[in-house]
């Protein structure tokens, strides 16, 4: 009998054990998400969920640029209260320390839910998950405050660190103790540019590596441009083929964590759900309205990376479509470069290109498929495809429709994606918007 038990405990502590190492070494995947105000007497909250967890997503990190505002608070509840009906769907706070840099603020609005049982929780310890958009200025002492006295599993956002990129190592020395994996923001976007630019993940390997010799989690941003017209500025950082490219970067770089930058960042245009209007400025809806330039033709194409992501696959040759036969867009700015009024050319304008873009994921051993490539009623170029991720930035846009079409060997056509807005030349309230029209491939 006693070697029967003690052969059972055996086989249970070497289970717990297995499950321990299955929850530490998991690849998640989460979306950025902007904390705004969200009608209480509509359903979109559960919208943003549901649609989250469609994609693939693991979790919402929650941005609150106010945490003491009633809006703020009222926004989290309910995103709290929905996720708690579903279970495979998570929450946690970004602090956001550009809009507010006391951490003591953020620290009050995450006391209130950090025991909620929507909130994502990791690690050897099953401990709440914090991250945060700045805050490497508040320094490794201030967070390693935080993190004893709230018992966190902290990723935050420390680029601002002087030795953060410049002496990785260095920064883990400081920071090791205080920190259980960092986030790097900056690097999912090439900098800004007066001519054309791609991202690169140099920064990201070099992060990585000394992350790893300090036994700490990385994560890597995913984003597809950042366009922002707004609040006294506009600027505009290379978004052609970054989408595709970050994905290849990520897969090779193969860090613990990805967040996708982000799912209703209207302001800044690389939202890819819905921005819902009761939240934003008026301002913002001219160029950033996910009603009338909606961006969620690019989930099919995330949904495919988060598969392989999650699965291990190191190379975009090995991502297939997340259901169906494949899964693609095109995307386009509205207006061609040549657009111009006085003082609205964005910084880094310079880095755009007029070009149709596209990427398609199509089955493993696809063949005899290609992707023809018209603008303005001229086919700009026709592009052999296979399996796996294909994309690229064709040059060459003209005024008028564009159009991308997956060909078969035959001459077929077996899938269109159309642009819903023709190319001009002109402004618009104004100025030459630069955000992107996406259009799903179908």
């Amino acid at each position: 009998m006693y070697g029967k038990i003690n052969s059972a405990l055996a086989l249970l502590l070497a289970s717990s054990t297995f499950m321990m190492q299955s929850i530490v070494e998991s690849k998640l995947v989460f979306a950025h998400y902007m904390v705004g105000t969200v009608d209480p007497n509509t359903n979109h909250a559960q919208q943003d969920i549901d649609g989250a967890i469609n994609v693939g997503f693991d979790a919402f990190a929650l941005n609150v640029g106010n945490p003491g505002a009633d809006w703020a608070k009222n926004t989290v509840q309910q995103l709290f209260d929905y996720a708690g009906t579903r279970q495979s769907f998570k929450l946690f706070f970004s602090f956001d320390f550009y809009a507010d840099g006391d951490i003591s603020q953020h620290q009050a609005l995450f006391a209130q839910f950090k025991d909620h049982p929507a909130h994502l929780r990791y690690g050897p310890g099953d401990l709440p998950v914090v991250s945060s958009y700045s805050g490497g200025g508040i320094g490794p002492d201030a967070w390693r405050s935080f993190k004893t006295a709230n018992n966190v599993y902290l990723i935050p956002n420390p680029e601002a660190d002087g030795n953060y990129y410049s002496n990785p190592s260095g920064f883990f020395q400081s920071w090791g103790d205080a920190v259980d994996g960092v986030f790097s923001w900056e690097t999912a976007w090439p900098d800004t540019s007066d001519t054309p630019v791609n991202v690169s993940s140099a920064k990201d390997v070099a992060v990585k590596s000394a992350a790893d010799a300090a036994g700490k989690a990385y994560m890597m941003g995913l984003s597809s441009l950042q366009y922002k017209h707004c609040c006294g500025d506009s600027w505009y950082r290379a978004g052609e083929t970054n989408l595709p490219e970050r994905m290849e970067q990520i897969l090779s770089v193969s860090p613990e964590f990805t967040e996708v930058i982000t799912w209703n960042d209207a302001g800044e245009s690389h939202y890819i759900g819905p921005c819902w209007p009761e939240g934003l400025t008026s301002e913002i809806l001219q160029y950033g309205n996910s009603d009338t330039i909606p961006h969620s033709a690019w989930q099919p194409l995330i949904a495919s990376f988060i598969d392989a992501f999650k699965s291990g696959s190191t190379n975009a040759g090995a991502m297939k479509p997340h259901s169906g036969t494949f899964a693609g867009a095109l995307w386009y700015r509205g207006v061609l470069t040549s657009c111009s009024n006085v003082g609205d050319k964005p910084r880094g304008a310079g880095a755009a290109v007029d070009a149709v873009n596209y990427a398609v994921v199509l089955p493993a051993g696809s063949s005899g498929l290609s992707i023809r490539v018209t603008s303005g009623g001229q086919v700009l170029a026709t592009q052999a495809v296979s399996g796996g991720l294909n994309y690229n930035s064709v040059a060459g846009m003209r005024a008028g429709a564009q159009k991308v079409e997956l060909v078969d060997g035959s001459g077929n056509v077996v899938a269109t994606a159309s642009g819903s807005v023709d190319v001009g030349t002109s402004p618009t309230n104004g100025f030459c918007n630069y955000n992107y029209y996406v259009a799903g491939l179908q």
